[in-house]
């Protein structure tokens, strides 16, 4: 059926804005078809909006010049919803090669006891790829005190020289692959001896350690 002014009602209007109400029999095809408010163009301007309750679909219009419409927002139709399926695949690969790499190092005996002042040599014995040491002296509780000092490993065996470190107990010694610090020892603890003398010089004298003269 053709257009019926009757049903065109204004809801809301502020400024140069209307929003209207349009109820029909008409499909939502129809309304939509070029012209079919032309009767209406003295009243539908470009920017109004139209709420249309057609025979098959409930939607909203906007309105352009010369009383057309446009296909708007649709929120309920007799027709049913349009559906969309789809799948899809992803592909992933990878490839991962790993080769052993064997890694040794051990402390050879360690002297039980270092005199202060006095310097001594710790030995390693090296297998595999490590091509280099390093040596560190710890103290008690671990915190390095000396080194690290980087050795090479010659014919399977790495060596390193230190000073002693002040008079004390529970130092050691700790060797690792230089480049791979997970592949370490640390040696049992060892002592450094305070320095003695038995004789003592006072000009041409020798002294006791009482510091009593000593006649020969």
């Amino acid at each position: 059926m053709p257009f019926m002014a009757s049903s065109l009602i204004p809801l809301v209007a502020a400024d140069s804005f209307t929003l209207w109400l349009y109820r029909t029999t008409d499909t939502r095809a129809a309304v939509l078809s070029p012209g079919y408010f032309g009767a209406a163009a003295d009243r539908l301007r470009a920017g109004h909006m139209l709420l249309l309750g057609a025979a098959d679909a409930a939607a909203i219009l906007p309105v352009r010049s010369g009383a057309e419409v446009g296909n708007g927002l649709v929120l309920d139709a007799a027709s049913s919803p349009l559906r969309l399926a789809a799948t899809g695949s992803l592909g992933f690969s990878a490839d991962l090669s790993a080769s052993a790499v064997a890694r040794c190092v051990s402390l050879l005996a360690m002297p039980s006891g270092v005199n202060e002042g006095e310097s001594f040599t710790v030995q390693a014995m090296a297998a595999g790829a490590t091509s280099a040491v390093l040596f560190s002296v710890l103290d008690r509780g671990g915190t390095v005190i000396l080194g690290p000092a980087t050795a090479p490993v010659t014919a399977g065996l790495a060596s390193a020289s230190f000073g002693a470190p002040p008079p004390g107990t529970g130092y050691r010694v700790k060797v690792e692959d230089a480049a791979d610090p997970l592949v370490a020892q640390i040696s049992p603890s060892f002592v450094v001896l305070s320095a003695f003398a038995l004789l003592m010089e006072s000009g041409l004298s020798l002294l006791a350690e009482s510091g009593q003269r000593l006649v020969l």
